[in-house]
């Protein structure tokens, strides 16, 4: 085994970890669009002030629902509605 080409490899390799490194850094600045679009639809959702009926809260639910498919969510509306910390559904 050649001695230069051990040499050769440890740089390649180190290339590689900075390169590597370089994007998780990068990723990492990145702002998912859903996640925050989740924290602020439970925020609204909890702050909310609902008629009797909670026609106001399943109306806010499913269209913040359709906003969070249209950002890449893929549960339905129950998932949907589980998530920002609804009351269970009644019979």
């Amino acid at each position: 085994m050649r001695p230069n080409r051990l040499q050769n490899a440890l740089a390649a390799l180190g290339d590689a970890m900075r390169e590597v490194n370089a994007a998780i850094e990068e990723r990492q600045e990145e702002h998912d669009p859903l996640a925050s679009h989740i924290f602020v639809s439970r925020r609204n959702y909890r702050n909310m002030q609902d008629t009797k009926s909670g026609k106001r809260s399943d109306t806010a639910a499913r269209l913040s629902w359709q906003q969070a498919c249209d950002l890449g969510f893929r549960g339905n509306l129950e998932e949907w509605e589980r998530l920002l910390g609804t009351a269970s559904r009644r019979p």
